[in-house]
Parts: C-alpha cells; sequence; structure tokens
C-alpha cells in the first residue's frame, strides 16, 4: 500500500512533547491510498481510497497510535461485467519510543487490527487479530523526516504476514506536512 497525506501538526498545543528529541509524536493525518491485488484471475486490481492516521504522547515514551484505511477497485471478469472489491483496515494500540539521538527515534508498536474484505453488496469477510512494529524515525533537517519499519500481522482467518515499510515526511508549514509511504 502507497500513500500520499497531508498531515496536522500541533505544534504548541500543550500536548506533552517527547523529551531529547525533535520529531513530533503527535499528529493527525488524512490522505490518498493506493493498494494492488495481485493475480487475481488474468489481472491485477487496483484499488484507492483513503487513509487516517493519528499519534498521541501520553508520557516522555509511551503513546496511542491508530490508523484506518478504505480502499475499493473493480474487478473486470469481461468485456461487460465487472465487480467493485472493497477491502478497509482499523489499527489501535500503544507504542514505546526512545530517543536514541536527538534527530534519531526508536519505537515499538502493539494493537488491535479490524479488516474486512468482500464484493461491493455481498458479505464482506471480518478478521480479527494484532499487529506488531519496529523502527526507527530520522530528522534528516528540521523539515524532512525519514523512517522505515517492520511489521508483523496476524488475525483471524488469514495467514500471518511480515512486511516493511519506509516513508519520508516533508514539513511545509508548521501545521501541514506532505507525506509519502510505500
Amino acid at each position: 500500500c502507497s500513500a500520499f497525506t497531508a498531515q496536522a501538526n500541533t505544534p504548541n498545543t500543550g500536548w506533552k512533547q517527547a523529551t531529547k528529541s525533535d520529531i513530533n509524536w503527535n499528529y493527525v493525518s488524512a490522505g490518498y491510498a493506493k493498494a494492488t491485488i495481485k493475480n487475481i484471475g488474468n489481472d491485477d486490481v487496483d484499488l484507492d481510497g483513503y487513509q487516517l492516521k493519528a499519534r498521541y504522547l501520553l508520557s516522555d515514551n509511551l503513546y496511542l497510535h491508530a490508523s484506518y484505511y478504505d480502499v475499493s477497485g473493480d474487478l473486470v471478469l469481461d468485456d461487460i461485467m465487472g465487480l467493485e472489491l472493497e477491502a478497509s483496515e482499523l489499527v489501535v494500540g500503544l507504542g514505546v519510543r526512545q530517543a536514541v539521538t536527538k534527530n534519531i527515534d526508536s519505537f515499538i508498536e502493539a494493537g488491535y487490527v479490524r479488516s474486512e474484505m468482500g464484493v461491493v453488496n455481498f458479505e464482506k469477510q471480518t478478521f480479527n487479530g494484532f499487529q506488531a512494529s519496529a523502527g526507527f524515525r530520522y530528522l534528516v533537517i528540521q523539515s524532512l523526516e525519514l523512517s522505515a519499519a517492520l511489521h508483523y500481522s496476524d488475525s483471524s482467518g488469514s495467514d500471518s504476514s511480515t512486511f516493511g515499510n519506509i516513508s519520508a515526511r516533508y514539513r511545509v508549514t508548521p501545521m501541514i506536512d506532505l507525506y509519502i509511504n510505500y
């Protein structure tokens, strides 16, 4: 899944900021999401939609995290007929961050995952499980942050999966960032 997001930061709002680090852990973001399902029939199916993400520091090291994405796309069966597929996923949990240096933070997260997928106007399959993640966030310069993480997900009715992602976040203004994730 890749995404392009505009993010609203929360500077000077009284929320507790991480100590010994310049990386912002309090934010809400919303943006475009895209995913590809490989090898359905003779083709791949491209899904697109939106995503929402948030993090909120509870203390110097402990934070809440939540994300939601919803995507849909068409599966073409022949020249006349097709089906619309849709998928969504909600993740909520806790994380622990640790400042490695003033501009590098490490983190570990765990959370509940609820995924739904199916064909529009038919019964959807719902899966519940957990997700765990670990990674690093690196503030290259004051307006550019890079991050990398490894995720493990296990839910009812599906195989477990392990995947990585990388992202870049560019601060346009104190309230708006541009964000890309792959």
